[in-house]
């Protein structure tokens, strides 16, 4: 290699390495909130799913709910009003505000479970470059068929329990994974470029942290009700409340 071809590499490799290095000490901001939903949540109850076509879910002792939607905290807000119904199994990421910034990919595997006939978790993230487990807690067959946009796509059997398959993902939208052999299976990927993304619990908050200052559009997606988005600011060391709500 020439003198001017070792410079010029040595300058990208170097360049390359201070877009993707560890986070400075003024990236702690924080932004965290609640998932809220507004409208009548009689429309959206949850429904029981008959599992009794494969004998071996038919065991489960716990009956499967859907997951389409889940609210939480209705019985408190007939009670009160002014007490939130918050929405379970929604992604809430960073959309816009990091620029070309590289991050390094987070630590550890993310594993997606079978278990008692169900995907755990229904809604996940994960960052692009990290392993994802798939595995098979239940005795019995089941198919593992991914529907991505940009991925090519993937379909595999786990006729034994205790299975495991380590895939890996590309940066893309949400895309949806389901069963062939059981219909009512499915569960929601959302691969990143960043580590600034978070699913609601049955408390249906959320929290952001890490973030270095600026100003980002926070999205907030779920399954049924689409997107909600919001603008928020932060400095170094800010902690910042934005509830996002969805009206139905």
């Amino acid at each position: 290699m020439n003198r001017g071809k070792f410079v010029a590499a040595i300058v990208a490799g170097a360049f390359a390495l201070a877009l993707a290095a560890p986070a400075s000490a003024g990236d702690n901001a924080v932004i965290k909130g609640k998932i809220i939903f507004k409208g009548e949540p009689a429309k959206y109850k949850r429904t029981i799913i008959n599992t009794n076509k494969d004998p071996n879910c038919k065991k489960s002792k716990k009956k499967i709910g859907s997951e389409k939607v889940i609210l939480d905290g209705v019985k408190a807000n007939k009670k009160d009003p002014s007490s939130p119904i918050t929405i379970r199994n929604t992604m809430v990421y960073v959309k816009e505000g990091l620029g070309d910034r590289k991050f390094p990919v987070k630590a550890g595997a993310v594993e997606l479970n079978q278990v008692g006939c169900q995907y755990k978790p229904h809604v996940l993230g994960i960052m692009e470059g990290q392993e994802l487990i798939v595995k098979n807690s239940d005795p019995t067959n089941h198919n593992v068929h991914f529907m991505p946009k940009i991925n090519k796509q993937m379909n595999f059997s786990q006729p034994k329990q205790g299975m495991t398959k380590t895939v890996s993902l590309k940066t893309e939208d949400v895309f949806k994974v389901k069963c062939d052999v059981h219909p009512w299976m499915g569960c929601y990927i959302k691969v990143f470029n960043h580590p600034f993304f978070a699913v609601t619990g049955k408390d249906g908050t959320f929290e952001l942290s890490g973030l270095p200052p600026g100003k980002f559009v926070i999205e907030a997606w779920h399954e049924k009700f689409g997107t909600q988005t919001v603008t928020v600011e932060v400095a170094s060391g800010d902690t910042k409340v934005a509830d996002l709500t969805f009206e139905r």
